[in-house]
């Protein structure tokens, strides 16, 4: 019996960053490999980030083994790998549909390519644990290609940035914002914290930076403001990720989730093996900047929060975003049956919409610290007086209540 082919350490890298991207990006939305036959199978591109309809392509080279090279070793390598890993990028900007890909995913199972989305931005990774300048293989290595813009980072920085900023718009902010740094640091790998830190501080620009040790010099000079923004974004990345685990544990679907629920609530659910409409729910989530993901995080922390350990009750808040056009709508509660959680759901939403004169609503219930039930309302609902009248009931008065499920 023949031996199973060895992973290699590059190879687990690639799966290693697709964990990393999954988290905070949502797993759905993140393909690693996509391939096509050429005529063989063959590789286009490690990862393909897609984010409304439009694609993030990322390019990496790790080392076998990044302790055995000596630090001028090490630039000798990265000079040559990351002119390999700039080739699929370009290839892909260039022949976005020249033949169908397609990509077995983790969840989604096989998904079909007939072309690419369109490319808005490529990232080409290497890794190195020492800064290398790239400015003699300049000529090598463009800034954009074919009008997209190409970013040079290790592949540690970039995962840190993905890790602190956690959302593809915020992401996409911060490597156009690093675009104004001068030619000569959009040249240099393995040395992004400087930049990552005057950012932050700054409220999310990099203008009139000249280099790194002017950004490390804005840091030392101003260690409080630093670390005020350090601190924000520890909030923020706590309270993001209460609507991450939401969002990701929509991929699975209770094996008892019909158990106790009306046919008309039946009826809006996918068929089983068709599930789809999770995703639309997913990209609601995903289409966000991390300071509002982090405030409506917030708002169902403090809603499913205090009914940990509770064996009965409920309460709901709702809350929006100034210039979003949605009102979102938590309920946490215990020992609530199914059809009156659905026909609470039901009347809040259309409350909600009605009350703070918004055309969608998404609504996220907790149902025991464990179990999620998520919705939207459709497009085109209007609010009647019905919901005129359920929303002064919930909302005129109330930021948040706890409800007796008695008189549900």
């Amino acid at each position: 019996m023949a031996a199973p082919a060895k992973i290699t350490r590059t190879k687990r890298a690639e799966h290693q960053v697709e964990e990393v991207l999954s988290l905070p990006l949502i797993s759905e939305f993140v393909f690693r490999s996509p391939k096509h036959n050429d005529p063989t199978e063959k590789e286009v591109i490690d990862h393909l980030i897609i984010h409304k309809g439009d694609g993030i392509l990322i390019s990496q080279k790790a080392q076998e083994d990044p302790t055995s090279r000596s630090v001028e070793k090490n630039e000798l390598w990265v000079l040559k790998n990351i002119q390999d890993a700039v080739k699929p990028i370009r290839g892909s900007i260039k022949n976005p549909d020249d033949r169908p890909k397609w990509c077995d995913h983790p969840r989604r199972g096989r998904v079909t390519f007939s072309t690419l989305p369109r490319i808005i931005h490529g990232v080409v990774l290497v890794e190195t644990w020492h800064p290398v300048d790239l400015r003699q293989i300049a000529d090598k290595l463009p800034l954009e290609y074919l009008g997209v813009p190409l970013t040079y980072m290790s592949i540690n920085d970039f995962l840190n940035i993905v890790w602190q900023l956690r959302t593809v718009p915020e992401i996409l902010e911060y490597l156009n914002a690093r675009r104004e740094l001068p030619i000569a640091c959009l040249r240099m790998v393995g040395d992004e914290l400087p930049f990552y830190e005057l950012y932050i501080m700054n409220g999310g620009s990099l203008k009139g930076c000249l280099g790194h040790a002017d950004a490390r010099r804005a840091a030392y000079t101003h260690d409080d403001l630093l670390q005020e923004a350090l601190d924000r974004s520890e909030e923020y990345k706590f309270y993001s990720s209460q609507i991450e685990h939401v969002a990701d544990a929509l991929h699975q679907r209770d094996p008892n989730y019909a158990d106790g629920l009306p046919p008309e609530a039946l009826a809006l659910f996918d068929k089983e093996g068709e599930r789809k409409n999770y995703l639309i729910l997913q990209e609601i989530l995903t289409d966000m900047r991390l300071t509002e993901r982090a405030m409506i995080g917030r708002q169902f922390h403090e809603v499913a929060e205090p009914m940990r350990g509770e064996t009965n009750g409920l309460r709901m808040a709702a809350i929006h975003a100034e210039g979003r056009d949605w009102v979102f709508v938590f309920i946490s509660c215990r020992g609530v049956e199914k059809s009156l959680q659905y026909r609470y759901a039901k009347e809040v939403t259309g409350g909600a919409l009605a009350h703070y004169q918004k055309k969608n609503c998404f609504i996220v219930i907790d149902r025991d610290g464990q179990h999620y039930d998520l919705g939207r309302s459709h497009p085109d609902y209007e609010p009647d007086a019905a919901d005129i009248a359920a929303g002064e009931k919930h909302f005129g008065h109330l930021r948040m209540k706890k409800i007796d499920i008695s008189h549900l």
